[in-house]
C-alpha cells in the first residue's frame, strides 16, 4: 500500500488549497475543505504519470490529510 499524503491551507478570503509532496506538481484547491476533490486529483496525477510511463497506475492508496495550525 501506497501512503499519500496531502496538504490543505486555508487563506481567508481565497478558499483552500492543496499539494502533495508525494506527487510532484499536485496543486488544487476550492471554496470548501474537501477530502474527495484532493484525492480524486491525486489519483488523476499518478494514473497520468503511470501512462507516461508505460506502467499501471497504482490501486492501493492510503491517504493521509494535514490541515496546518492557525497560529
Amino acid at each position: 500500500m501506497d501512503t499519500i499524503r496531502i496538504l490543505h491551507h486555508h487563506e481567508p478570503g481565497f478558499g483552500w488549497s492543496f499539494e502533495s509532496p508525494d506527487i510532484p506538481g499536485l496543486t488544487g484547491g476550492g471554496g470548501d475543505y474537501d477530502q474527495a476533490h484532493a484525492e480524486n486529483a491525486a489519483r488523476f496525477a499518478l494514473v497520468c504519470a503511470a501512462k507516461e510511463r508505460g506502467n499501471s497506475a497504482p490501486t492501493d492508496l492510503l491517504f493521509e490529510h494535514y490541515v496546518p495550525v492557525a497560529a
